[in-house]
């Protein structure tokens, strides 16, 4: 049975359909007694075909649920319906980062504001040895109240262990965001993948588009693996010598070569912004528009611009 509008599950009330992403699709629900909205997040139905799915669900879930932090979503319960899985969460008012930056370039304040506060979410999280995985626009909310949030923590841990019969490009992650480790499907994973993915977001956000894209999935990967990144400077002549180490760094091939932890990287992006030029009275890093059919993340199937579409 589907998820419809109107369905009754547990205290939750279906009111519709908001995203759907390769690993899920998303509702926003209506909890009568607590006279809130939530949103709810069903879990892909081939991962059923994995006999140890419910459990790894149920294990990693909990370890999720731990992490309060203001710029983390919360899960607030977690569950299944007819054995499907779902999570449920803060139903943020808002849109992706994806989505804001489809409509035009991000002044420097918004730019550092994502870098700070996805920086301290991601921190806290490496903290509790709680790696995210899949760092990327599309799981990054901007609230109407100015908050900011990283999503789907755990996600791609679930999706990893097993033998679950989805795609292996839906398993590895996004291949635009994913780290050389994660491409080689290394399963020791430190923090240093996170970094690498969060330096993805933040080069596409300086220079307009992401350091690799190709016409396959594993292209992309083998890309992240063996090609020398492109120079962030070569797609925006505007970003500062001091600006583009940081990015070259975090965007490193080897782990070892990279920052050792996201408050390193954090810092060190904001520092060499202070020295970047601008000619834009609002403090724009001047970034290049990128073609529309370039804006498209690879993999992006249906509506994913809202918060907590995957």
């Amino acid at each position: 049975m589907s998820f419809t509008n109107g369905l009754e599950i547990g205290p939750y009330r279906i009111m519709e359909q908001l995203g759907q992403g390769g690993m899920a699709t998303v509702y926003k629900a209506y909890h009568a007694s607590l006279d809130r909205y939530l949103a709810i997040k069903v879990l892909h139905k081939a991962f059923l075909n994995d006999a140890n799915f419910l459990a790894r669900f149920q294990r990693e879930a909990r370890l999720v649920a731990r992490l309060e932090h203001p710029n983390i979503v919360p899960i607030y319960d977690f569950a299944e319906y007819n054995n499907q899985p779902y999570l449920v969460m803060k139903f943020i008012e808002g849109e992706t980062l994806k989505a804001r930056m489809q409509r035009g370039i991000l002044s420097t304040v918004e730019i550092l504001n994502v870098v700070e506060s996805i920086g301290n979410g991601l921190a806290f999280a490496h903290k509790q040895n709680i790696l995210h995985r899949d760092i990327k626009p599309s799981n990054v909310i901007l609230a109407k109240d100015g908050g900011i949030y990283l999503a789907d923590f755990g996600l791609e841990c679930i999706a990893q262990t097993g033998e679950s019969t989805l795609s292996s490009d839906m398993v590895l992650g996004t291949p635009q965001y994913i780290s050389p480790e994660q491409g080689m499907s290394k399963k020791e994973l430190d923090e240093g993948t996170d970094i690498y993915s969060f330096g993805v977001m933040l080069d596409e956000m300086t220079t307009g588009r992401v350091p690799f894209s190709a016409d396959t999935p594993f292209a992309v990967i083998h890309d992240h693996i063996y090609s020398p990144l492109p120079l962030p400077s070569s797609l925006n002549p505007n970003i500062s010598q001091e600006l583009k180490r940081v990015l070259l760094k975090a965007l490193a091939k080897a782990r070892a070569d990279r920052y050792a932890d996201v408050p390193a990287f954090v810092e060190a992006f904001k520092l060499a912004s202070q020295n970047q030029p601008s000619r834009s009275p609002t403090g724009r890093f001047l970034v290049i528009t990128p073609p529309m059919a370039q804006r498209c993340h690879f993999l992006c199937p249906g509506n994913t611009n809202h918060p907590c579409a995957g």
